[in-house]
């Protein structure tokens, strides 16, 4: 039987049809809006993403202008290198450059750069940088939308500093090495290429590092801990070896060095100061007034070589009754020649060789090498009873060369050692300036870590350009074309090839006479009459981005009281040990007791202070 409805009901049931209907409508609707703005919202965000990393990728390539301006002026100054960029005003490092990997073009970037602070040894520079997605506004087709945009602005600082190789008692810019049981470093131990101890049981104790020494009065105070090993404690037992490259044999270490946390493999390197154009040097020596002394009668006056008459090699022997007295820097254009008692606190550099050939000892040294232990109060009272000893660096622009370099015996060990695979001089090292890397870390042939310029018989540098002429990065005495020092294989940053190290390089170019060398010498000497293959005693700061060479065979302990830095190490060594104490008066960086004498580099640059502009500052910036 079938139900027969009202009018009324069939209207009311339409009328509900069509509620149902437009909510419905109403809810697709609803999606379809929502999708579309999440769609609009995830694109705005990528655009985001991709312009704020446009905008990063601008810093990034500033800095690397700025750090290629100091490079570029690094016989110099590299502060004055960054600074020249400056010299009209606001620089420009990017206006909308494409930033691109290969061919594929990410988008565009403007950057300029403002030096808010600009002294001798510091800089603050603010950088603005904006990068443009898909192109920046002066590029914009007709037509086309507004191109999306993020603006940072960075802060940047940067300082001419002591160098941090000074931070080791041994520091070697190549391969390093520890052949021996009986070897002791009271100190940090650092190499730019591999660190070997091959199957010998050195020890090393390991150096905690400071940013910062401060004097209150006679009161030493150490800041700045460096938590080297990243335990969280500041508590003496931070430094121990580092090296660039592995470190070989680590296992045979003996001391706090032993310890896995202190053994840092695989660490940036370091590099060395620029020693190639001394300049900087003689002007510092000449406005410190430095001078040597002996007997009382004034040898050196700021520089030695640059008056009238005056020899360009220094000869300097010391007594106890008659020491060499140091005060402040001091240059030496030709070689020197240095042994005997020293006293006073001071640096000397030397345009050409530096022989030490015997003891060179301090008249009134440290009363102890070393503090009680490496905690910072103890480093402390050492540093304040100790502050007015003597403290002396002597720094080559060539080699070091210590003992009787004329001894067959000295001559035979040292050029075998020159000539080691180990132990390479060549420039022709590749882009990481080490030798021995040229299949890379992997060790495997074929992969992208490979250092393929390694002995390729090519000097690969960087030459100065018409650029670099207008933006004033060419030092004096350089032109467009020339070596851009220190650049590339030129490992020693004198802007010319050098190949193996021989023996020829560490002779003597002048005989030793009063025509040729000035100071204490009073008629013509032989080498080994003043030399001695016995050496035991060395006190001191010594660089050389060269060859460090020595053989010493004495019957009593070796003792190196000080730093060694240098590029090429040839140390054979005989008695019962050999020990290197490193002198903590180097502690604090540019602030340490003689930081204002020795070599400064620049240093990293610190970013702070970033933030997000909200208009775009570099909108005027056109190609």
């Amino acid at each position: 039987m079938t139900q027969r409805r009202s009018g009324g009901e069939t209207g009311n049931a339409l009328v509900m049809v069509l509620v149902v209907t437009i909510a419905i409508s109403g809810l697709l609707y609803a999606s379809l809006a929502t999708t579309t703005v999440d769609l609009r919202a995830s694109a705005q965000s990528l655009d985001d993403v991709r312009t704020t990393a446009l905008a990063q990728a601008g810093v990034e390539r500033t800095l690397d202008q700025l750090r290629g301006a100091g490079r570029k002026f690094n016989t110099i100054n590299p502060m004055q290198g960054i600074q020249a960029l400056f010299a009209g005003g606001t620089y420009t490092a990017l206006a909308a450059a494409p930033i691109q990997v290969g061919s594929e073009v990410f988008g565009e970037c403007s950057a300029t750069a403002t030096a808010v602070v600009s002294d001798a040894e510091h800089m603050v520079i603010t950088i603005d940088s904006t990068g443009y997605y898909p192109f920046a506004p002066v590029h914009r087709p007709p037509g086309a939308p507004a191109p999306r945009r993020k603006s940072l602005r960075v802060t940047v600082e940067v300082d001419l500093e002591q160098s941090k190789v000074f931070d080791n008692s041994y520091f070697i810019n190549n391969w390093g090495w520890f052949y021996g049981s009986n070897m002791f470093c009271r100190g940090n131990a650092r190499s730019n290429g591999q660190f070997d101890i091959a199957g010998y049981s050195p020890t090393v104790t390991g150096q905690p590092t400071y940013d910062r020494l401060e004097w209150f009065g006679s009161t030493a105070s150490l800041s700045g801990y460096r938590d080297d090993n990243a335990d969280g404690l500041a508590d003496g037992g931070d430094g121990g070896v580092f090296a660039g490259w592995d470190i070989s044999g680590a296992q045979n270490l003996q001391g706090n060095g032993a310890l896995a946390k202190n053994q840092h493999e695989f660490q940036d390197r370091i590099e060395m100061p620029n020693l190639s154009n001394l300049t900087m040097y003689e002007q510092r020596a000449t406005a410190a007034g430095g001078t040597i002394s002996v007997a009382g009668t004034t040898l050196v006056s700021g520089v030695y070589g640059d008056d009238a008459g005056e020899k360009q090699n220094l000869y300097l022997i010391g007594t106890a009754a008659n020491p060499i007295v140091i005060d402040g820097p001091v240059v030496v254009r030709g070689d020197l020649v240095l042994a005997g008692v020293i006293k006073g606190q001071g640096a000397i550099y030397t345009g050409g060789n530096a022989y030490i050939p015997n003891n060179l000892s301090y008249a009134n040294p440290p009363a102890t090498s070393r503090p009680a232990d490496n905690s910072q109060a103890a480093t402390e009272t050492w540093l304040a009873a100790n502050k007015d000893k003597d403290f002396v660096a002597v720094l080559a622009r060539e080699n070091v060369v210590l003992g009787d370099h004329t001894n067959a015996t000295w001559r035979s060990y040292v050029s075998g050692w020159l000539a080691h695979s180990m132990n390479k001089s060549r420039e022709d090292a590749g882009e990481d300036g080490i030798p021995n890397t040229r299949l890379g870390k992997d060790g495997t042939a074929g992969t992208e870590d490979d250092d393929v310029l390694e002995d390729d018989g090519l000097f690969s540098v960087e030459r100065y350009t018409t650029l670099d002429e207008t933006l004033g990065l060419i030092p004096p005495g350089l032109t467009v074309g020339d070596v851009v020092p220190g650049s590339g294989e030129d490992i020693d940053g004198d802007g010319v090839y050098d190949d193996t190290l021989t023996l020829a390089d560490l002779d003597l170019t002048a005989a030793l006479d009063p025509a040729n060398w000035g100071g204490t010498i009073t008629g013509s000497v032989t080498y080994g009459s003043i030399a001695s293959t016995s050496m035991a005693r060395l006190d001191g700061v010594f660089y050389t981005n060269h060859a460090f060479a020595w053989l010493t065979l004495p019957s009593t302990a070796i003792q190196m009281n000080g730093a060694l830095v240098s590029r090429n190490e040839s140390i054979i060594y005989g008695g019962p040990s050999l020990n290197f104490n490193y002198d903590c008066r180097l502690l604090g960086g540019s602030a340490s007791l003689i930081g204002d004498m020795l070599p400064r580099t620049l240093s990293p640059f610190w970013l702070h202070d970033w933030m997000v502009l909200d208009t775009d500052p570099n909108v005027g910036v056109v190609p």
